[in-house]
């Protein structure tokens, strides 16, 4: 005896009283032989074996099936030489009742959210109404274990809304409301189990509600359906139902989620006919609720046929697509595979050649390389921390996360311009001659800063004074700075402090931290690629603190001369020589620089500009790059003296010419459409 499992693994076991044993010819052109070959069963000699197909009623629409349900079968095959027993042996999840299941006019209704019930298919539901559950209870012990199974419908103005919400609705919904959401046609349910609020439901016949009896539990009165009669020899119906045989076959190669489904069903194929095959074709379709209660509720054979076949045809045009998209999946992957494999083969075979070498021996060649050219200049202690770290390289693996710590650490380490200085200039006439380029006035401050590098070309050297520039916004304390970085052909850097509340910005991060970097002064020195440039650090009275420290405090030892000889940066962990750097500091207001910071510093105070000196700046400074700024020709546009000076005196009163600089391009803006315009 061969007996099929359900997909939730129970056992099914059907009546035989009501359909008799059958024996089946299996020729090649019959509907069973079609069927039979979409699973590739090996055909059996009709001389050693028979079948018996059962099903769980004697309808004639009692077969059919469901998504998430499993035919309610059970198949009894038999040699020739043993037969009796079988039927003691059986043992039957569905009872056998009288009255039959067509002599039930009234019936509990049970809604289902998301597919119809089609006879001849398990489906397990869960009740959480305490009355419905009760009543279905006291069914099966008064030997009347049937209800009505009919699909909800979705709420009116709403979209189709997710299991979870569905289900929800299902339970709140009672009474005559829960009636009128109900569709008319439905399935005659037996009640095969109840475990908890689960129950196991087992599709029979087709219903159609008629009234509503009582409201809770909902019971109503119903009409068993049957197919209109058709014609079993019709080339219509025959062509139909065997092109729905053909698109199963198909859709099998492609996908396997049906093929337990069609295995387990054409085990039975004795009994198949034409309305189970467009049920079971509709069934385990992937197919919406609504289109899967349309089969249902269709009675003509041959329409119902076309209507399956229109839902296996979408399956076979899914899978399809489904085996395109895995086979590109498949193809890139593979390729992405054959491709890694043959460069790490040409790698290796580059090794052994060697013509390539690993990755730890090209970093370290690279690192290596880098730091040659300044090796006779650079600090012992630091070539020692270089050659450690180099061996330490080596040893360790690529994947690590060390490797990649010891790896940025080096480059930070080789990448430096250990000893690489500029060549200073001390010349005091191009100095001056830089200076007036640049700025027009500020007399004193030109002096005091062509004395500074007077004095640097007597000792030979500019250190030994952090100067500090200070004035009101605009007075251009950041360009003077970069005059005098190229007065002296240094290299010029700018950073700016205004907020500045993390000691880590000056001083730099451990090397434990993740994404740890160099302070600002070692990636000054990267960046410039010398030792000795002219460092800005713009708006000194503006630093901040908070809870990362005090950033005015690691700022003593970046602007001591006597201690940024052996400056420490957390992240490099080794003394740099900052004492050939030049430092420029520019401020607004002094009295909020912290003492022991001023004390280090010679300020040169910058007053500001009087109306004259503003003239002499627009004309020769401010114009020109107003002009450039604008697209504007000198020719199209003309300010007047008057004008220049009305807009000084009575706009533009403050120390700097930045408010000044505003202005003149609003009035070359202004002008721009024009061809030619004078401004007085």
């Amino acid at each position: 005896m061969l007996k099929l499992l359900s997909s939730t693994s129970s056992r099914v076991h059907c009546l035989t009283t009501p359909t008799p044993s059958l024996r089946i010819k299996q020729e090649p052109n019959s509907l069973f032989y079609a069927l039979g070959r979409l699973t590739g069963l090996t055909q059996r000699s009709p001389k050693n074996s028979f079948f018996r197909a059962c099903f769980c009623s004697d309808s004639s629409d009692g077969s059919g099936s469901g998504s998430g349900s499993q035919p309610a079968v059970e198949v009894d095959e038999k040699g020739a030489e043993s037969q009796s027993g079988s039927d003691s042996k059986a043992s039957s999840a569905i009872v056998s009742t009288y009255p039959k299941p067509e002599d039930y006019l009234t019936v509990l209704a049970l809604p289902l959210p998301h597919r119809p019930l089609f006879p001849g298919f398990y489906m397990p539901i869960y009740v959480k109404d305490p009355k419905l559950l009760a009543a279905l209870q006291e069914s099966r012990k008064r030997q009347a274990p049937y209800a009505g199974a009919f699909l909800l419908k979705d709420e009116p103005g709403t979209e189709s809304s997710t299991s979870s919400e569905t289900e929800k609705t299902v339970y709140d919904i009672k009474g005559k409301e829960l009636f009128n959401r109900l569709h008319e046609v439905g399935t005659l349910a037996q009640i095969s189990s109840i475990q908890g609020d689960q129950v196991i439901l087992i599709g029979h016949r087709r219903l159609r509600i008629t009234e509503m009896v009582s409201e809770d539990p909902l019971t109503v009165k119903v009409d068993h359906l049957k197919e209109k009669p058709y014609n079993k020899d019709d080339d219509v119906v025959k062509a139909t139902s065997f092109e729905v045989i053909s698109t199963l076959r198909d859709v099998l190669k492609t996908s396997s989620l049906w093929r337990d489904h069609v295995q387990t069903y054409s085990q039975h194929i004795g009994d198949f006919n034409f309305p189970r095959l467009a049920d079971f074709g509709a069934a385990i379709s992937g197919a919406n609720k609504l289109q899967c209660q349309q089969v249902l509720e269709e009675l003509d054979v041959h329409k119902r046929l076309q209507l399956t076949l229109e839902l296996v045809k979408k399956e076979m045009e899914i899978s399809k697509i489904q085996e395109s998209i895995a086979k590109a999946i498949e193809e890139k992957i593979s390729g992405e595979q054959r491709r890694y494999l043959l460069n790490e083969q040409l790698k290796a075979i580059k090794k052994e050649l060697g013509l390539e070498t690993d990755d730890k021996t090209a970093l370290s060649a690279k690192f290596k390389e880098r730091l040659e050219p300044n090796r006779e200049k650079c600090p012992p202690h630091v070539l020692q921390v270089i050659e450690e770290e180099l061996t330490k390289l080596q040893l360790l693996e690529a994947s690590s996360s060390e490797f990649n710590v010891t790896r940025n650490y080096l480059d930070w380490l080789t990448v430096l311009p250990w000893g690489n200085y500029s060549d200073e200039n001390f010349d005091v006439i191009r100095a001056q001659t830089i200076l007036d380029e640049d700025h027009y006035g500020l007399t004193d401050v030109k002096e005091r800063i062509l004395e500074f590098i007077a004095v640097g070309k007597l000792r030979g050297t500019s250190q030994g004074k952090i100067i500090c520039l200070s004035g009101p916004p605009g007075v251009g304390k950041t360009s003077i700075g970069r005059s005098i970085a190229r007065a002296l052909n240094r290299k010029f850097f700018r950073f700016s402090v205004g907020g500045l509340s993390d000691v880590a910005e000056i001083k730099g991060h451990r090397r434990t931290y993740i994404g740890a970097m160099p302070g600002k002064m070692v990636q000054c020195l990267k960046n410039v690629g010398t030792a000795n440039p002219l460092v800005l650090i713009d708006e000194i009275d503006k630093l901040g603190r908070g809870h990362a420290g005090d950033p005015a405090s690691a700022l003593l030892e970046l602007l001591d001369p006597e201690q940024n000889a052996n400056f420490l940066d957390h992240y490099l962990d080794v003394p740099i020589d900052l004492s050939k750097v030049l430092f420029v500091c520019t401020a607004n207001v002094v009295d909020n620089i912290p003492n022991p910071l001023l004390d280090r510093m010679e300020v040169i105070a910058i007053a500001g500009y009087i109306a004259d000196e503003k003239m002499h700046i627009a004309r020769d400074y401010l114009e020109k790059t107003a002009q450039e700024t604008c697209g504007v020709k000198p020719e199209q546009v003309e300010v007047t003296d008057a004008a220049l000076l009305g807009l000084i005196e009575n706009y533009c009163r403050e120390a700097g010419v930045r408010n000044l600089q505003k202005h003149i391009e609003k009035i070359y803006h202004c002008s721009s459409t024009c061809e030619r315009r004078i401004i007085q």
